[in-house]
């Protein structure tokens, strides 16, 4: 049995970890290491299993204990290739040690105790931004998320998906009555920027997931221009858990 929990999503922090046979690996780790630890124990977690952590991207949310995570433990961070090409002071300022440093590139499949981690690049004002494709006992997890826009290769990763992890950052209403000034509006909405609640609906259903009733877990909702009433309603007619900023939730799948 595979078990996976969403430590916690949104602009406060973004973790995730997934389990099987002993054997966990993390993606992102966007909340000290001590709440890392507390959110795993309290869903019956061990850190000391975790044997790598992947990065979808270098903002805080996402990265904050990457390199605290990898001294403390010893254990590799894995990063896109193009991510650490590009790697400037945001990157330097985590301190991972050199010997933990290790790189994915989009279509190479790394092999990490019983799970294999695919990767595929996404739009992001965060150079290397990606998502990941996390195989294990013939269950495949996909996680979309910080990503302006989305193109064909990302959906058919989500077809190909037993369970989804995807972004649904927005309302476009909301954010264009709330307090964000225009070029910070323009920002999340743009190219490189996070998906609204209807591209999150565009892309589940360029995905088949109304005919399929797969699994999807709504991530990242924005704390300014977003509820989870409004992700809810625009996600009716999908198998869809709309994950509260904060909050932690844990699943077990056979």
């Amino acid at each position: 049995m595979v078990r996976y929990s969403i430590l916690g999503s949104g602009s406060c922090g973004n973790s995730y970890v997934f389990s099987f046979n002993g054997h966990s690996i993390m993606v992102d780790a966007g909340y000290s290491l001590k709440q890392i630890v507390q959110r795993m124990a309290d869903g019956g977690f061990d850190i000391a299993e975790v044997d790598a952590l992947f990065l979808t991207h270098l903002h805080p949310d996402h990265a904050h204990s990457a390199g605290t995570f990898a001294r403390r433990f010893h254990k590799n961070v894995y990063l896109s290739a193009k991510c650490l090409s590009y790697a400037g002071s945001e990157y330097w300022a985590l301190n991972i040690p050199k010997d933990c440093e290790c790189t994915i590139d989009q279509g190479q499949i790394v092999e990490v105790g019983p799970f294999t981690v695919e990767c595929f690049y996404t739009s992001h004002d965060s150079a290397g931004s990606c998502g990941y494709c996390i195989s294990v006992d013939c269950k495949t997890f996909v996680i979309v998320t910080d990503t302006g826009c989305y193109n064909s290769l990302m959906v058919q990763a989500a077809r190909d998906a037993d369970v989804l992890f995807l972004e649904s950052n927005y309302d476009v209403e909301m954010l264009r009555r709330g307090p964000y000034p225009l070029a910070l509006q323009r920002r999340v909405a743009g190219q490189r920027g996070h998906l609204s609640n209807d591209q999150a609906v565009g892309f589940l259903s360029d995905a088949g997931f109304a005919e399929n009733g797969k699994l999807v877990h709504l991530i990242h909702l924005s704390a300014n221009n977003n509820t989870v009433q409004l992700v809810q309603a625009a996600t009716q007619g999908f198998n869809a858990h709309v994950c509260a900023r904060g909050e932690r939730y844990c699943y077990d799948i056979n």
